[in-house]
């Protein structure tokens, strides 16, 4: 059987049924969030854009994390942005966070240094 092996292992749940940082995943819309604090700012943003607010709303956007390498650049992972958008003011890459992981931070500071793209935190 293909998944031997695999019996102790669990979703990402610990044994209380809670998540390791002790979100609530959820589905709007038929959209699955990481969490509700995520899908209630998805609404606000899906408000604005509906009022003219803003343009070109994407969720679950990646950014390829590059490294130069002899004489080209090697994907070396991708920042998964929560939200972008389109305003007056220019082009926005959100993240709504609870916890700030040290990965989060690397990943955050990473974009910013190959694209010039500052996340903006919800």
């Amino acid at each position: 059987m293909a998944t031997r092996g695999w019996e102790g292992i669990t979703s990402g749940a610990n044994s209380s049924g809670t998540s390791k940082y002790h979100n609530r995943r959820v589905t709007l819309d038929g959209l699955r969030f990481d969490s509700v604090r995520e899908a209630g700012y998805w609404q606000v943003l899906q408000s604005r854009a509906a009022a003219g607010e803003i343009t070109e709303l994407r969720r679950q956007v990646a950014f390829p994390l590059l490294c130069p390498f002899e004489d080209r650049s090697v994907m070396v992972c991708t920042y998964i942005a929560d939200f972008t958008y389109r305003d007056r003011d220019g082009f926005h890459v959100v993240d709504v966070k609870g916890m700030k992981t040290p990965m989060y931070r690397l990943k955050k500071r990473w974009l910013q240094l190959q694209d010039g793209i500052v996340v903006e935190e919800a």
